[in-house]
């Protein structure tokens, strides 16, 4: 077995001492989404109560039509059993178009956050509505539909974690998930170790990491899976998201196909109905999680846990100082990426930190941060800028949105890279004047490659007038924002 890293939601990976080994943390997550039929929410209570008589909370990613629906129904018996587990949303709608990823896809950013925000605002109140004020602790987007505009959103919601943002590097756990399908993922990460991902202001979950639960479904007469050897495999791995759709125990095929694959095919409310699973193939899937759950609780491999303890994790933000600058700038001179020593910071952060230095304000704990939505400009050749220019453009720089594509200094044109650079520098040495030359503006994409080349158009229920001109490129431009504890 590979020896693991103790992951730290407050502070940075560290290696095990010899022989000692980390408990692969299982969480369990079910998309719960069909709101077109009322049986398949017999599923959602029998789940839940499965998990609850187990010991275990699950963490179900509810659709926010979805909650409202089990109200209309007086569906409180779901409701009810619910209450044990971790509550998302997984978007107001979730497949019926514009979807999330269609609604970001806008070349005017704030009509899309707008739209946006009208939808999942309205989503969270109706899931909250069923569930409880407060209760909505996670946002996961349907299908590959990974949107900075959405992050952006909730984020402004206060909710800090985006689970289903990208697939995990193992092959076995994409089997069925290809990228065709569902296009590259944010989190696509090397080895066997997941670190505390930050991405626009959201810790980013690996979400489809190794196992579906809908493995344990009777099929074709095939056996069910065996135990020993699935958890070996989970075991090698800091993180294992196990995971499925409810509805599945009881339908045979996916709800959102037949009614939302390429344009919405039904009228609303007059959903077209997938056919329904055998029940006694049903009841050998419930036995089947049974086993399932108490191999993996009675596995001392692993700590069966949810989003609320991690949650009660996470620690206060560790304050950039003064006496920090030169500790940073020798990193980002070394890689222009994250900061992990002395703490973990985004470049977005620093760059916030250096604005305030420059602007003579103390020091204030990182809040939110914003890339860019266009590619930043660097300089193309050596100028020279004085502190003094530097201070007057820092005193007109709005770090409370999105960082223009580069900066006027002195009457010239500067990169934000190019000012951040000069700023460490003139905070460091104390010199009057700095040389600017030439580098590279956004950073490197190696703790995230596959966002690097990411196009989600042509994959999922996706419509074909959906292109993904600007959806994944947002995403790109909030590289300054990634953080990694």
């Amino acid at each position: 077995m590979n020896r693991k890293w103790i992951l730290s939601i407050a502070g940075a990976a560290c290696l095990l001492a010899a022989g000692a080994q980390a408990k692969t943390r299982a969480v369990f997550y079910f998309d719960t989404e069909d709101y077109t039929c009322d049986r398949s929410n017999d599923a959602i209570r029998d789940i839940a109560n499965i998990l609850k008589s187990e010991g275990v909370k699950g963490n179900f990613n509810v659709v926010g039509f979805l909650a409202l629906r089990l109200v209309e129904l007086g569906r409180y018996d779901v409701i009810e059993a619910l209450r044990h587990h971790v509550i998302g949303t997984q978007t107001l709608y979730h497949s019926r178009h514009p979807d999330i990823a269609e609604l970001g896809d806008d070349p005017n950013y704030e009509r899309a956050y707008r739209l946006t925000m009208a939808e999942e605002a309205r989503g969270v109140g109706m899931i909250e509505s069923a569930f409880g004020e407060g209760r909505v602790i996670f946002a996961c987007p349907p299908g590959n539909s990974v949107s900075a505009v959405a992050m952006d959103v909730y984020s402004d919601l206060g909710i800090a974690f985006n689970a289903a943002t990208g697939f995990y590097n193992d092959a076995s756990a994409q089997k069925g998930y290809s990228s065709k399908t569902y296009g590259n993922g944010l989190l696509v990460r090397p080895g066997c170790v997941v670190d505390g991902l930050w991405y626009f202001n959201q810790y980013q979950i690996p979400y489809y990491t190794s196992f579906t639960l809908e493995s344990l479904l009777p099929r074709s007469g095939k056996p069910c899976p065996d135990f020993k050897s699935l958890l070996d495999r989970l075991a090698k791995f800091d993180y294992a998201g196990l995971y499925m759709h409810p509805h599945m125990a009881l339908k045979k095929q996916h709800w959102d196909g037949p009614n939302y694959r390429y344009g919405n095919n039904c009228e609303w409310r007059k959903w077209l109905q997938v056919e329904d699973r055998d029940p006694a193939d049903t009841a050998v899937f419930y036995e089947r999680l049974k086993a399932f759950i108490r191999a993996i609780k009675a596995d001392s491999r692993f700590e069966v846990t949810d989003l609320e303890q991690i949650s009660r994790a996470l620690k206060p933000r560790r304050t950039i100082s003064r006496s920090d600058i030169p500790a940073i700038r020798k990193a980002l001179l070394a890689n222009f990426n994250t900061i992990r020593d002395p703490a973990s910071w985004s470049v977005a952060d620093v760059f916030h930190a250096a604005v305030r230095f420059l602007r003579g304000e103390g020091e204030k704990a990182p809040g939110k941060v914003y890339g860019f939505l266009e590619r930043p400009r660097g300089v193309t050749a050596e100028v020279s800028v004085s502190v003094a220019d530097l201070k007057a453009a820092a005193a007109n720089i709005d770090l409370g949105t999105f960082l223009p594509p580069s900066f006027e200094v002195g009457g010239k044109r500067i990169g934000p890279a190019d000012f951040l650079f000069a700023a460490l520098e003139v905070l460091e040495t104390g010199a009057s004047e700095v040389k600017v030359t030439p580098r590279e503006q956004l950073g490197s994409f190696k703790e995230v490659p596959s966002l690097e080349q990411m196009k989600i158009a042509g994959s999922w229920v996706h419509t074909k007038a959906f292109k993904d001109e600007f959806l994944s490129e947002r995403l790109r431009l909030q590289l300054w924002t990634l953080r990694l504890e």
